[in-house]
């Protein structure tokens, strides 16, 4: 799906557009930060780390906030979606230490994929031929990913289950934005998820070094720079304008994935994850014609 001229042109959408490029090259910098640590540090200590550092990132702005964005009638709801998010981030960081970097990546692009399927499930959400044949096109390009030849592997599989929880938790943020704003929401999700990757965290702790503390610290602020950096550039320009860029991860991943880690990408990788994010683009920017101009089909 080719984004037209007059999209580029309007200034709007060439900063957000600018904004999600930085983005993909901050969440790439985090993740190799991640795939060197685990050599040394345990996975779940990883994740809390950076929980916590992200927890400290905002702090600031949750306290001018005022104790009002605690109010909610959803804490059930607010609880499940950060074991989701807790999970997914276990999944996905156990992912990258066994995994080359870019398969990590590209396969981590079928997240808005699952999203879909489980709106059908959960939701009761209608999903058109064509939105049904970008899903099917979706996972042929994962199957790709995963080698038509070669059996998938524990770190694979890991990854595609921290995917399919971090669609799960999407469809939790979507029925909470119905009743609680977004800085609710965050402020939620990190103060929940600090003491669920805590206890995660204590059946394989080390204390880690002053060097490793270092490099804790700086996976913690790429990640909430990442963070902020992607949701500016969604205020900045529609999520149907900047998604297709969201491929640029694999770009710096595959780049990194050679230059620090000696890894070898085959073209099955390329091929697929262009296949994925090109349904995840379609089912984007098909949605975002739905909601304007109504169901036509």
């Amino acid at each position: 799906m080719a984004i037209p001229l007059s999209v580029l042109n309007r200034p709007g959408n060439l900063i957000g557009i600018g904004l999600i490029i930085v983005a993909t090259v901050v969440m790439i910098v985090q993740h190799s930060m991640v795939k060197h640590l685990a050599a040394e540090l345990s996975v779940l200590e990883i994740v809390f780390f950076r929980t916590v550092t992200a927890l400290l990132f905002f702090l600031p702005w949750m306290l001018r906030s005022g104790l009002s964005i605690f109010r909610t009638d959803q804490l059930a709801l607010h609880m499940l979606r950060s074991f989701f998010q807790s999970f997914s981030a276990f999944g996905f960081f156990l992912g990258l230490a066994i995994v080359p970097l870019a398969t990590v990546t590209a396969l981590h692009f079928t997240t808005p994929i699952f999203a879909v399927l489980i709106g059908i499930f959960v939701l009761g959400e209608r999903v058109n031929v064509r939105r049904w044949c970008a899903i099917i096109a979706g996972f042929i390009g994962t199957l790709l990913i995963l080698r038509p030849d070669a059996a998938m592997g524990y770190g694979e599989l890991m990854v595609l289950g921290s995917a399919l929880a971090w669609a799960a938790a999407i469809i939790v943020i979507r029925v909470l934005g119905r009743t609680d704003s977004s800085i609710t929401t965050t402020a939620y999700m990190y103060l929940l998820m600090t003491p669920i990757t805590l206890v995660a965290a204590t059946f394989d702790w080390t204390w880690p070094t002053p060097v490793q503390y270092v490099w804790l610290i700086g996976i913690g602020l790429t990640g909430a720079l990442g963070h902020v950096l992607t949701a500016e550039a969604l205020k900045r320009a529609a999520t149907h304008v900047v998604t297709p860029f969201d491929f640029f991860r694999l770009v710096w991943a595959t780049l990194i994935g050679v230059w620090l880690f000696g890894e070898m990408i085959d073209a099955f990788v390329w091929v697929g994850g262009a296949m994925v994010i090109a349904s995840v683009s379609y089912i984007v920017w098909r949605e975002h014609r739905l909601a304007v101009e109504g169901p036509r089909d």
